[in-house]
């Protein structure tokens, strides 16, 4: 369909939406004349490219060609920041049209049922508790929009978001969908959320220019280089990503005090929201600017024209450095970026990540379902029918295709066993007193994982202002950017205050890591290739030196210790080297006569995840929930996070072949 036929289709929502634009982008002119056919779609398209655009004008067009102007769309998006930066974007044009916006997080929890919004903004969270709480208010809903859903998907949160659907659904089974997502490897993603649905799809047509520089000794080291290179290629608004917040924290005085100014801030969890928001709003409007963050904007979130974005050491697999380049340049067709490496293996991963970017190859987990959710969907429903109850054969409804029948009758029986749930009468549950706590503050409708950002509250001695949290006190610290000296430890209110002081040696080193599973194991042939390219795609190397053999697997720190815990217990004499080589000491003879993978018994790996539950918890995202789970399905949730049987296909297909040791030696130096 061409524009001008679809702008004159958009009799209502043109201006508002697309005039201040002047042209529609190319997943708009692809989406906008399937919604307007009422099709179920999965919008798959770059950052910046006008998605969010693309699904609520037609839609939109649509329920006006109808008359209807009550409560008709529910917009699902991952975090409460996103809500609020939609809520920016979206509020002008439903004013112009007279139409009523809402949002509701976990900062606005309550809802009016005798008002509701023309459209509601919300997380999954606090639609998991509308549909607990307010489920009648559905009935009117003709569509909804789950927004940046690979931020979801093959998460405890996508589980849930999948259930709720279904939930949904037994209420109103006329509802349109619509699903969007940035750049991803699973093009049947759609199928987990809805039914009759197509694909829409823009790839990647920005060009990415990327300069990998090396940090030398210290970290300020690498400052006067970057410094030449914002002079040179004129770059006024910088985003710098760090994998760690003291390392951003670290990162602010320096640049304030080598660069001469005074527009460096710091974006990361364990600030207060407000002072996140401040931070995003003096970068939106701000014309030069430099923004140390975390994980935190990773997300869509609006700070206006990036002209660079900074990876500081490489981030923890390719869909995060997609995300945090896709951050930079919005709206022109380049993208610059700069990597900053600490080693050999470092840049080698960079090039490796940036190649598999441009190409659109993710190489991300595959789909495994999250166990931890049963018990939570288990409590939201049940509260939902708090006054009637319910059956397993509803629950099962609930839950259908995404886990077995014994999975959730283990699950039910577990919680009634402890008294979790309990019986009125044969066949008909109920939630428990025990549960009181978790449904008083909300918590039965999170499966994210309880992590606390800080031990303590921190404040300023002065002004009385909460600034945020931190883990550890410490005499003279940096946070927020700013220098401050410890004051008062008030230990039964877990507050610390603090005082302002200039410019002085301190310390940022006041938080407690959250560990990441780093990337998927088979990124291994990739690796392999850019190091070893004479070898076809399913030859490893080893080579043999003082008797000692050395296996080249490069499945990263996660698999190469299990697998490495795993052979032990095989009576083994072996090392896993930094998540690139196994070092087998003694007993190998086998692997020199097969040139296979030595086999990891199954049963040893269930051992060894059952004796690291709860490290492996963090490091695999297991939900809020996880512990709610019988300790045989904690074992088994952890087995399909890591994918231990696709792990054993991968291993079996593999052929060693020996190399020579000199070359070898020469890459062990290097690397490790």
């Amino acid at each position: 369909m061409a524009e001008q036929i679809i702008k004159e289709r958009l009799k209502r929502t043109w201006i508002p939406f697309f005039s201040r634009f002047g042209s529609l982008t190319e997943i708009q002119k692809k989406v906008i004349p399937k919604i307007l056919e009422d099709k179920n779609l999965v919008i798959i398209s770059p950052a910046a490219t006008g998605k969010t655009e693309a699904a609520v004008a037609p839609i939109v067009e649509r329920l006006l060609e109808k008359n209807k102007t009550d409560f008709s769309i529910l917009y699902v998006s991952p975090t409460r920041a996103l809500v609020n930066d939609l809520y920016r974007r979206l509020q002008y044009p439903l004013e112009y049209l007279n139409l009523k916006i809402e949002k509701k997080t976990g900062d606005r929890p309550r809802i009016n049922e005798k008002r509701l919004p023309f459209i509601l903004l919300t997380t999954p969270e606090s639609f998991d508790s509308l549909l607990s709480r307010h489920p009648r208010i559905f009935i009117s809903l003709s569509y909804v929009v789950l927004d940046e859903l690979h931020l979801l998907d093959n998460t405890p949160r996508g589980d849930q978001l999948r259930i709720l659907l279904n939930r949904l659904r037994r209420i109103n089974s006329n509802i349109k969908y619509y699903a969007l997502s940035a750049t991803i490897d699973d093009k049947n993603i759609g199928e987990r959320y809805f039914s009759d649905w197509e694909v829409c799809e823009i790839s990647l047509k920005k060009e990415i220019e990327e300069m990998l520089i090396p940090e030398k000794e210290k970290p300020i080291d690498v400052i006067p280089l970057l410094y030449q290179i914002f002079k040179q290629k004129i770059l006024n608004k910088i985003l710098i990503f760090f994998n760690a917040r003291s390392t951003a924290e670290m990162f602010v005085p320096l640049l304030k005090k080598h660069l001469n100014t005074d527009k460096v801030w710091v974006h990361h969890a364990s600030l207060t929201k407000q002072k996140r928001e401040e931070v995003e709003k003096l970068m939106e409007k701000e014309k030069m600017g430099i923004l140390c963050a975390t994980t935190t904007l990773e997300l869509g979130i609006d700070i206006g024209d990036i002209d660079c974005v900074v990876l500081y050491r490489p981030p923890f697999n390719i869909s995060s450095l997609l995300q945090r380049i896709g951050r930079g340049n919005r709206r022109s067709e380049k993208i610059f970026a700069i990597g900053i490496y600490k080693n050999n293996w470092e840049r080698l991963l960079f090039e490796i990540f940036f190649d598999c970017a441009k190409e659109g190859k993710l190489y991300e987990r595959y789909y495994n379902p999250s166990l931890a959710v049963i018990p939570q969907q288990i409590f939201s429903y049940l509260y939902q029918r708090r006054r009637v109850g319910t059956t397993f054969n509803s629950l099962k409804n609930i839950f259908n295709n995404i886990y077995e029948e014994e999975i959730i009758k283990k699950v039910l029986s577990y919680l009634l066993e402890n008294e979790y749930i309990k019986t009125q009468s044969k066949g008909v549950y109920f939630l428990s007193e025990k549960l009181e706590n978790l449904v008083n503050y909300g918590r039965i409708h999170s499966n994210i994982q309880q992590k606390s950002f800080g031990e303590y509250e921190l404040y300023d001695i002065d002004t009385e202002r909460k600034l945020g949290y931190i883990f550890y006190p410490q005499p003279k610290f940096i946070f927020g950017g700013i220098t401050y000296e410890l004051v008062e430890i008030k230990k039964k209110e877990r507050r610390i205050y603090a005082r302002k002081i200039g410019e002085s040696e301190a310390t940022s080193k006041l938080f407690e890591g959250t560990g990441t599973g780093g990337y998927f194991f088979e990124l291994a042939k990739i690796i392999k290739k850019r190091i070893f390219p004479n070898l076809s795609e399913w030859e490893f190397p080893f080579f043999i030196d003082q008797d000692k053999l050395y296996l080249f697997h490069f499945l990263g720190s996660l698999y190469g210790s299990i697998l490495a815990m795993a052979y032990k217990l095989d009576e083994r004499k072996v090392i896993d080297l930094d998540g690139k080589v196994f070092l087998f000491e003694e007993n190998y003879a086998d692997i020199l006569l097969e040139r296979k993978f030595p086999k990891a018994d199954k049963e040893a790996i269930l051992k060894i995840i059952e004796n690291n539950l709860f490290i492996l918890e963090d490091a695999l995202g297991s939900g809020g929930f996880f512990r709610y789970l019988p300790k045989d399905l904690q074992i088994y949730d952890h087995a399909l996070r890591l994918d231990i049987e696709r792990l054993f296909k991968f291993l079996d297909n593999v052929s060693l072949v020996e190399i020579n040791k000199d070359l070898a030696l020469i890459f062990l130096e290097g690397y490790i």
